[in-house]
């Protein structure tokens, strides 16, 4: 548990409204019990990063699930304008469901992605 609240100690603890959606009372316990530690300014920890970056930083790294970002979320932040180019983006494959209550052996499953 130390790592988390070494993260805690970056991130700031997250409050009563995040503790209540944790599943166990024990993980409710040790969060309510940690020390208060206030959110650190990322601009401050990270000085030689661009303001996109710290704003990056900051959203992806928010503990709760709901509240942070998704990967395609992340990847529309303009951090990434440099990189992106609209016109090389792959046409997404439709998802298939077809095996999604399957029970197959990892052989089997391996075989389907070769």
């Amino acid at each position: 548990m130390d790592q988390l609240t070494q993260i805690m100690k970056v991130t700031g603890v997250p409050g009563p409204e995040f503790i209540q959606k944790l599943d166990t009372p024990e993980a409710r316990s040790y969060m309510k019990n940690l020390p208060s530690y206030p959110r650190k300014d990322f601009s401050v920890l990270f000085p030689r990063v661009s303001d996109k970056c710290v704003d990056l930083l900051e959203k992806m790294l928010v503990l709760d699930g709901d509240e942070r970002p998704t990967a395609e979320m992340a990847l529309e932040h303009p951090y990434f304008d440099s990189l992106r180019d609209p016109d090389d983006l792959p046409e997404p494959r439709p998802y298939d469901d077809t095996h999604d209550n399957a029970t197959m052996s990892l052989e089997e499953w391996k075989s389907m992605h070769r």
